[in-house]
């Protein structure tokens, strides 16, 4: 664990991420990059057809909200609790979006917080958290309420018996004092597997893993993602742990992901790793 990377549109939810990111990054002498993607006004079109005009007072509205942008991540950043930490302040102007600037940085874990979407909004745009967890190349730790210290022990890890899960995964915080060992499968009515099946598919997943002791939990719940954030509230876990496919297009309009509705909807944190 070198870098951690936290997203931030400059709203109060930053300090959430930021607090765990500096949790983080205390116990694995990481550093912290704050990420800031400008949002610069749009420019004029006189007519229908012509080239967008600059304006002065636009140049000057530019480099406004870029020493806007920096003043507030350096006072962030300034407060006594973050003292220690090797934080570095990234103002990205290149106009490519939030969720480009943040996939293309080079990161061990991208550590942000989401209000999640519903409805609509959601099966056609997404939050933030669900693009970037979608394109991301490494590890997603999406934090919905403030944590006074994040030490996740009580971590549930949910399984879809894909034997891509049996392959090496390098997580990148310590999953607890017991390591990973509390595992979850969620039945629907359109499941056709049976329980021996999921049964024997854990036991060869944890035999692969190196992992001698292990509780498996399974539910039945109308979809994946309903059994997943119950079961959390109800067993009080502290960490959600899922696994994602990185669909995109028209392939995950059609499909969609357990991960993505879950962050989306959860209370918890979840940590979504991908395939």
């Amino acid at each position: 664990m070198k870098t951690i990377i936290v997203p931030t549109d400059l709203r109060p939810g930053t300090e959430v991420a930021l607090s765990v990111a500096a949790d983080i990054a205390r116990v694995y002498k990481a550093s912290i990059v704050l990420l800031h993607s400008v949002v610069y006004p749009v420019q004029s079109i006189a007519y229908a057809g012509s080239m967008p005009v600059t304006t002065d007072s636009m140049v000057r509205d530019f480099y406004d909200a870029e020493s806007e942008a920096e003043k507030e991540m350096r006072r962030l950043i300034s407060q006594k609790k973050y003292q220690g930490i090797d934080i570095k302040l990234k103002l990205i102007t290149n106009g490519d979006g939030m969720v480009a600037d943040v996939t293309g940085q080079k990161a061990d874990l991208i550590v942000m917080t989401s209000q999640g979407a519903s409805g609509l909004e959601e099966l056609f745009f997404g939050s933030n958290a669900e693009v970037i967890v979608r394109h991301a190349h490494c590890p997603v730790l999406i934090v919905k309420e403030a944590i006074e210290h994040f030490r996740p022990e009580n971590i549930v890890c949910a399984i879809d018996t894909d034997d891509r899960l049996k392959t090496i995964h390098h997580y990148p915080f310590q999953m607890g004092e017991q390591g990973l060992h509390k595992f979850l499968y969620v039945f629907t009515p359109t499941d056709g597997k049976v329980v021996d099946g999921v049964r024997e598919w854990m036991s060869d997943f944890a035999r692969t893993k190196g992992i001698t002791d292990y509780e498996l939990a399974l539910r039945t719940a109308n979809t994946v993602q309903e059994g997943i954030i119950d079961y959390a509230e109800e067993t009080k876990a502290d960490l959600i742990v899922l696994f994602t496919h990185g669909y995109k297009g028209l392939r995950h309009l059609l499909s969609g992901s357990v991960a993505e509705d879950v962050l989306n909807h959860a209370k918890t944190p979840v940590l979504v790793m991908r395939v």
